[in-house]
């Protein structure tokens, strides 16, 4: 079976978030394969449990490194072989995909075969004083509705299948061999990921873990390695890590500006993706 897009992502420990995000991309593709690396925390029973009712596939990553671009570049492959998948889309556990003009497969799949990537501008939901508490409402893409006005720097990308792909790090771009032909965008990712002091504290422990385990160049996840020391420091420990959530990923007033240590801050914009 040809023409099919299938979706690949990477998770661990995302039980508070993965099924949504996972269960609306396999209503966006044709089908979403999806390589759990080892979750202790719940997330692979709730993707076994989708499999039963949904087009996903769970396949087991049991290396701890964070090699993601190969490890992504694998499962485009997979997705060739296993689906005849001509487009991919590289996607994280806490990101959720849409785009305004259609089903994503069926906007992937109308480009003419000379097109090889669909850039996807990615706006940063925040954490804000006036959410629901987490024990009224736990799934973050419900209780989550305030974002950033502008995207981050770096956007995401879908990527046509090519025996040459490459999926890049962070899953910010692809390349081909002579380079990538880039239809204009048409895809919006919602990007959901600091939820909580207690959420971020397991993602740097693991992304700290994972980044240790290889032997990339440090600038490669800095971050993660910084606060991995930061976690583990016992003048720093927990504390460092509730204010590192305070000062950048909450806000109080979400409808205020924000100066922080120098920076402008604009007020967020309200605009939660139910209906999406």
């Amino acid at each position: 079976m040809s023409d099919r897009t299938v979706a690949v992502t990477m998770v661990k420990d995302e039980v508070d978030i993965v099924a949504r995000t996972v269960g609306h991309m396999a209503s966006q593709v044709d089908w979403v394969i999806v390589a759990d690396n080892m979750s202790t925390d719940g997330t692979r029973d709730v993707l076994e449990d989708m499999t039963r009712d949904l087009n996903v596939t769970v396949v087991d990553d049991l290396e701890v490194g964070y090699h993601q671009s190969a490890k992504m570049t694998e499962l485009a492959m997979r997705a060739r072989l296993n689906h005849g998948a001509e487009w991919i889309v590289p996607f994280d556990a806490d990101e959720w995909w849409y785009s305004p003009f259609g089903r994503i497969s069926e906007i992937l799949g109308s480009l003419a075969g000379q097109w090889l990537v669909m850039e996807a501008a990615l706006y940063d939901h925040v954490a804000t004083g006036l959410d629901k508490p987490i024990e009224d409402e736990p799934d973050p893409v419900e209780r989550l509705g305030w974002r950033r006005v502008e995207p981050a720097p770096l956007p995401k990308v879908a990527c046509r299948w090519r025996e040459d792909l490459v999926i890049e790090m962070g899953n910010h771009g692809a390349r081909y061999v002579g380079g990538p032909s880039k239809f204009e965008s048409q895809l919006v990712i919602r990007h959901f990921p600091y939820r909580s002091v207690e959420q971020l504290i397991r993602k740097i422990r693991n992304g700290a873990a994972a980044y240790a385990a290889t032997e990339l160049d440090p600038t490669y996840g800095a971050h993660w390695r910084q606060w991995g020391e930061a976690l583990d420091d016992p003048n720093r420990g927990i504390p460092w890590i509730e204010e590192l959530f305070r000062v950048w990923y909450y806000r109080e007033d979400p409808g205020a500006p924000l100066d922080v240590q120098g920076e402008r801050h604009p007020p967020l914009i309200f605009d939660p993706i139910i209906g999406l």
